[in-house]
């Protein structure tokens, strides 16, 4: 049986545990695609105490979104050591409490429409071979997957009104001030405090200012409703002088 040809709800039942015992172990953790979402980004460099450029710059590549202008991150293979992930150690995953959302769902796959399936079949991933048994909302529930819905749910919307507006120049700052809001929190924040005019125009009042300088989600979040407020708005507050290096 081929576990990626099925299709269950949240309320089905599937067989799955995984553990140091198996012979697979780790081995899903090499020469595969991790997207990261900007709440794996803000986790991951936290726990690590990198700055998110830092982190950006050591652990994770830029992969272009079709031919959208716009970027997400994966995780960067080792390519010396078997494009092995690069938080693998030979006592597991070393960044495991703040594991990516792609590895917290795994094996289990989102179809959409409230529907999941099988990322892995059970040759290559053995723990579909165990006894243990789950529901899929127990599964989400259990690998803390739900906070990622609340934490995020603005990421989800930004392309529905994020456009370019086909004006190189402006085009080229959008997609610089889109990444930057999304990924790379810690100069997003930077951006903000040493451009007072562009906070004046974005109406920042000093409350805000304050709560985004020292809570990461909270910035998180006022990235995705800015790049959600449309390209004309951005065009407007990015023709003031703000530089985006």
């Amino acid at each position: 049986m081929d576990h990626r040809d099925l299709v269950l709800g949240e309320d089905d039942e599937f067989k799955f545990h995984c553990h140091d015992g198996l012979d697979c172990f780790k081995k899903c953790c090499r020469d595969i695609n991790i997207c990261l979402t900007p709440y794996d980004v803000l986790r991951m460099k936290n726990f690590l105490g990198l700055s998110s450029g830092e982190f950006l710059d050591k652990y994770t590549i830029k992969v272009p979104v079709h031919h959208s202008g716009f970027s997400i991150v994966q995780i960067k293979m080792s390519e010396e050591d078997d494009l092995k992930c690069p938080f693998i150690t030979p006592k597991g995953c070393r960044v495991y409490p703040e594991r990516s959302w792609s590895c917290r769902i795994a094996p289990v796959d989102m179809l959409g429409g409230g529907k999941y399936s099988f990322a892995f079949e059970s040759s290559r991933c053995h723990g579909l071979n165990e006894t243990k048994t789950q529901t899929i909302k127990e599964w989400v529930r259990d690998q803390g997957l739900e906070i990622y819905e609340e934490m995020e749910q603005g990421f989800s919307e930004i392309p529905k009104h994020l456009k370019l507006a086909v004006n190189r120049e402006t085009d080229e700052k959008i997609i610089k001030l889109s990444f930057m809001a999304c990924y790379d929190l810690d100069k997003f924040r930077s951006f903000l405090i040493d451009n007072p005019s562009l906070c004046e125009k974005m109406d920042i009042n000093e409350e805000i200012l304050n709560l985004i300088t020292h809570d990461d989600v909270q910035l998180m979040k006022f990235g995705f409703k800015l790049l959600s407020s449309g390209p004309d708005r951005l065009k407007d507050l990015l023709t003031d002088g703000a530089e985006l290096s």
